[in-house]
């Protein structure tokens, strides 16, 4: 007979039913907030009770709040949900060929505190050390506890393990950042490479993803990133190497030439845009390239000749890349971000007339597969989707230590 003094318990298959439920209204109310509680019902297929239940749940942990309730002429709107921004803060720490960001922020992406410095080439241990002392000083005068801390890096990454193989520019070889980092932090650390990070905010943030099961983010920046995703899940690779373009002959410009994942971001990225409008007007090309872009992208805008065909020879150059993933992956959308989409009018057709010059695209329409991302920036909402993925996992198991294993492609909460 039951006893009205008897503690229930609940079974374990229980348990991980009801943290598998929790995981997927926290994953809504992060992507979709502000978002009600009729709305995670019907996207989950959960009952109105359970979904309630978690939400007082986490509204008790102060991870969720409410928004206040909006009384118009046909009655009063669902009471929407949102992330609790003075939950906890996170770290960011978002390293770039020239410069690196330091930031504190809070849980809905809204900067704290920010700091750039300049990028140190051939000294990684020293200069990675350093960006951790300060970010923790920085962390230090907040309040609230830290959740972790987002290391976003632009070079070839064992996710997993923390481990930076190679990046030819900053001369940076075989260096265990995971180790270096932890080191001066005393929170988690979550370690991505550039494209892997930024693909993983355009599958959790941008609403031009959310109907797509697969896709390929290529980011543009000071050298070009590719994250991944397939089945709505972040895909790694066996060994980590899934942003090598392999090597092949093509003829650009009328000039055959071997096309690799050098060559690529040599010539289709920022830096190629900046090294041909230098050589073309006689100056030498400077270490830090920002300053040279943003004139470069305005003087094209304004319909400069030497600055349109410097932003369009790397467009041509950037086509053979995207042809090239179009072949071996058959996404459903290549998505294109980084600083190439302010002018992504001035470049769309010369992409797709290099592209179609590269191979026969019968299947589908180049204009709605190659498609410019919504993300500003890219890296900086990677750190923070790094965060939010880290801290659903947690939910999901909460109580494991160290970082979600998601995070290395082993164990990945679908969005």
């Amino acid at each position: 007979m039951f006893n009205a003094g008897t503690k229930l318990t609940m079974s374990p298959d229980n348990r991980e039913l009801r943290a598998i439920n929790r995981s997927s209204v926290l994953n809504l109310i992060f992507t979709l907030s502000p978002i009600s509680r009729v709305r995670i019902s019907r996207l989950t297929g959960l009952c109105k009770p359970t979904v309630s239940s978690i939400v007082s749940e986490l509204i008790d942990e102060g991870l969720v709040r409410e928004s206040n309730q909006v009384q118009t002429a046909m009655g009063r709107k669902p009471v929407n949900l949102r992330i609790n921004e003075n939950y906890k803060v996170y770290g960011l720490i978002d390293v770039k060929l020239w410069s690196t960001e330091l930031a504190v922020c809070d849980l809905t992406g809204r900067v704290l505190d920010s700091r750039s410095i300049p990028t140190v080439p051939g000294q990684p241990v020293a200069f990675l050390s350093e960006c951790s002392r300060t970010l923790a000083g920085r962390l230090d005068s907040y309040s609230q506890r830290v959740l972790g801390v987002s290391l976003i890096l632009p070079c070839a990454l064992d996710s997993r393990r923390g481990m930076v193989h190679q990046h030819r520019a900053l001369d940076w070889h075989e260096v265990d950042v995971r180790e270096v980092v932890s080191a001066e932090l005393d929170c988690p650390v979550l370690i991505e490479n550039d494209g892997r990070a930024a693909a993983l905010a355009e599958l959790m943030f941008a609403p031009e993803t959310r109907e797509l099961g697969s896709f390929v983010y290529v980011l543009v920046t000071d050298g070009i990133g590719i994250g991944v995703v397939i089945g709505r899940q972040l895909y790694y690779g066996a060994h980590f190497l899934d942003d090598r373009i392999g090597a092949k002959t093509v003829d650009i410009n009328g000039r055959r030439e071997e096309f690799t994942k050098d060559i690529w971001e040599q010539n289709g990225s920022l830096r190629g845009i900046v090294q041909r409008y230098r050589d073309l007007t006689g100056n030498p090309l400077a270490y830090d390239i920002n300053p040279d872009l943003d004139h470069i992208l305005t003087m094209a805008r304004q319909g400069d000749p030497t600055a349109l065909w410097s932003l369009k020879q790397a467009a041509r150059y950037l086509a053979v890349g995207l042809a090239s993933i179009y072949r071996g992956i058959d996404p459903e959308r290549i998505i294109v971000g980084g600083e190439i989409t302010p002018v992504w009018d001035l470049v769309v057709d010369e992409i797709l007339r290099e592209m179609e010059s590269q191979d026969c695209f019968h299947q589908t329409s180049l204009r709605g597969l190659i498609v410019p991302g919504s993300l500003r920036r890219g890296t900086f909402e990677g750190g923070r989707a790094l965060i939010l993925k880290d801290l659903i996992y947690a939910s999901c198991s909460p109580n494991r230590r160290g970082p979600a294993q998601g995070i290395s492609g082993k164990r990945i909460v679908p969005v």
